[in-house]
């Protein structure tokens, strides 16, 4: 999985409206992920990926951008 592919992901979902040039470590929350976006991303994640995120997941760490989002799903389907 690359970043690239979450950024697609996060737009093709609707949940943030993203450049095909936003950066790998550019910031989601800047971008407007907020609270309710972020209960999207749960639920597309789940059902995209089979990536069960947990409520100690959803840190503002883990979803400050593309490569932190890739890098805890991967990690959630190990």
């Amino acid at each position: 999985m690359e970043p690239a592919e979450i950024i697609d992901f996060l737009d093709d979902e609707g949940i943030l409206e993203l450049d095909v040039h936003f950066p790998d470590d550019g910031d989601l929350f800047a971008a407007g992920l907020d609270s309710m976006a972020v209960m999207q991303l749960v639920v597309a994640v789940e059902e995209k990926y089979g990536a069960i995120l947990e409520p100690a997941d959803l840190t503002k760490e883990n979803l400050s951008t593309p490569q932190k989002l890739m890098e805890l799903i991967e990690l959630k389907l190990k």
